[in-house]
């Protein structure tokens, strides 16, 4: 009797252990993927990361995302605080996200 009992409770461990794989398979497969920028825009340690985001009804909208990268001890680094130098990075690369996103600047509208 001991046996059939011991026999019993592996079989219901391995079946466990089967809806358990199942469900995390099922899980997975139905997570979106990681989303990825749609763009990046970097001139020396300053980067622009570009996130375009869908509304429920199919329309886009971007988010801008402003950094220095920089490598410490061989790891790398990011920080929201730039130097004057950088700060002259961060301005072009924030010039090439406006030209390359065709992000209307308003220069050459006349003013009231």
């Amino acid at each position: 009797m001991k046996f059939w009992k011991q026999l019993m409770l592996v079989a219901l461990l391995v079946a466990g252990c089967a809806v358990t794989s199942i469900a995390q398979q099922a899980a997975a497969a139905e997570a979106p993927a990681k989303q990825k920028p749609s763009a990046t825009y970097q001139v020396g340690s300053a980067k622009i990361t570009v996130w375009e985001n869908k509304r429920p009804d199919g329309s886009t909208w971007k988010n801008f995302v402003v950094e220095k990268v920089y490598r410490k001890n061989g790891e790398w680094h990011t920080a929201k605080s730039f130097d004057e130098g950088e700060l002259l990075e961060l301005k072009a690369a924030i010039d090439k996200a406006i030209a390359g996103e065709n992000i209307p600047t308003g220069e050459g509208k006349e003013e009231d």
